[in-house]
């Protein structure tokens, strides 16, 4: 934006609001003028819009003020300062808003120093309300006299520069850096009354070494007071460019980085027309995109439950079928290999019939505990289990031979022989046709 609205807001809700667009590329003036009174504040709705606004507040209203401290100003103390100023205040500090500017460190005094910026915060209230129901969003907000060129650094440590311009029915004057204050005209003349004198008695003192007032003024100023200070050996007066008082203010802003506008009072970045337009939707898309997240991960969760729950089932089952080794899970698929290849099976376990073969019969060596397998071999080229099994009489090993054919199953029974209390034979196995 390098157009921009600079306009001035008092505490007298009657006095007037110079203000002015210009161009910051060009250093023209658009267009300017004066409002009368603060409840005409929206005629300048419609020049704040897509405008850089700047507000200058009366000086009267704000209260600069630097403190010295003997030790180097941290984050802390800087929150601190409130209290340390509460016996210099009339107000209570819960009223006032403390803006910091800077810190430093004077050499002269070895002291380290920080400005600082004090308002009632019901008056800056007051102004940010009524610029937010004219509808004018504001950017920044300094107070007018550190808007006034400071040339103070032009002259040396003998000579006090004061710099001058009338402007809002009143006279706008620096003092110093970090100083100055708006005085309406019947106040201009005692104001250097009051000044003159005291730099003379200051000029007596050994240790003041000011001894002469440098005015800069961007204003005429009255004639009886130009006379009077003409007259005076300790005043040299100096004529600044002229200009239109809110341009010279305008662009003396430009240069300042600080605002009053800080803590609770700091703007909120404006959002854009086209993120409001997509803000609900980003919205749902987040919602969309944490829910999905939360599944994911509850699904993760549950299936690497379902794989702890699946290792200690098949490591009881693997120790229950071979109680003297070891279930090493890495190397499983490796180990039942060499099992098959034990019975005389082909390894190949995803082409074998034999673990499809075991996997039927496993219910039935569950149901007849009875049964001993003295030998387990398997066919893979005719796809035949062959087991040698025995029995404790002839009646369980026909039952045990029954409860397969059930399965359906094919079952060719071999010779079948009884030895004392045991009944033994063999058995070959395979899928029906």
């Amino acid at each position: 934006m390098s157009e921009k609205l600079i306009l001035r807001l008092s505490s007298q809700s009657s006095s007037c609001i110079p203000w002015l667009v210009w161009s910051q590329t060009t250093k023209e003036v658009i267009v300017s003028g004066q409002l009368d009174h603060q409840d005409n504040i929206s005629v300048l709705t419609e020049y704040a819009k897509g405008r850089h606004v700047t507000v200058l507040v009366d000086s009267a209203d704000v209260r600069l003020h630097r403190h010295f401290m003997p030790r180097k100003p941290t984050r802390q103390l800087l929150k601190a300062l409130p209290f340390m100023l509460e016996d210099e205040l009339a107000e209570d500090i819960e009223h006032l808003h403390f803006a910091i500017e800077e810190t430093g460190y004077d050499k002269k005094l070895e002291q380290y120093w920080v400005n600082i910026a004090i308002v009632k915060r019901s008056l800056l209230q007051r102004w940010l309300t009524l610029l937010a129901e004219a509808n004018i969003q504001v950017k920044s907000m300094l107070p007018d006299v550190l808007c006034l060129p400071d040339l103070s650094h032009q002259f040396g440590e003998e000579s006090k520069s004061i710099s001058i311009l009338e402007y809002a029915n009143g006279w706008l004057i620096r003092e110093s850096n970090w100083g100055g204050l708006f005085l309406t005209d019947p106040w201009l003349p005692m104001y250097f009354e009051k000044l003159i004198p005291a730099l003379k008695q200051d000029g007596a003192d050994s240790q003041n070494t000011v001894s002469a007032i440098e005015v800069n003024y961007f204003s005429p100023l009255p004639a009886d007071l130009t006379a009077s200070l003409i007259e005076s050996e300790q005043v040299n007066l100096s004529a600044a460019d002229q200009e239109l008082p809110m341009l010279l203010l305008a662009q003396q802003a430009e240069s300042l980085k600080w605002n009053l506008l800080q803590g609770d009072f700091a703007q909120k970045k404006a959002v854009s027309k086209n993120w409001s337009l997509w803000r609900p939707a980003a919205i749902l898309l987040c919602i969309t995109l944490s829910i999905q997240f939360v599944m994911t991960i509850t699904k993760w969760q549950s299936a690497a439950h379902g794989l702890d729950v699946a290792k200690q089932e098949l490591t009881q089952m693997y120790q229950s079928a071979f109680p003297k080794e070891k279930l090493r899970i890495n190397i499983l698929r490796t180990q039942l290999k060499r099992k098959v290849a034990a019975v005389g099976g082909d390894t190949n376990l995803d082409s074998s019939g034999f673990i499809e073969l075991m996997t039927k019969l496993t219910v039935i060596f569950k149901k007849s505990p009875n049964i001993n397998l003295d030998s387990i071999r398997y066919d893979d080229k005719r796809g035949e289990l062959r087991l040698n099994a025995s029995a404790p009489s002839f009646q369980q090993f026909e039952q045990f031979k029954t409860d397969i054919e059930k399965l359906g199953l094919s079952v060719k029974q071999g010779a079948v022989n009884n030895e004392g209390n045991t009944v033994s034979g063999s058995l070959s196995i395979e899928e029906a046709k």
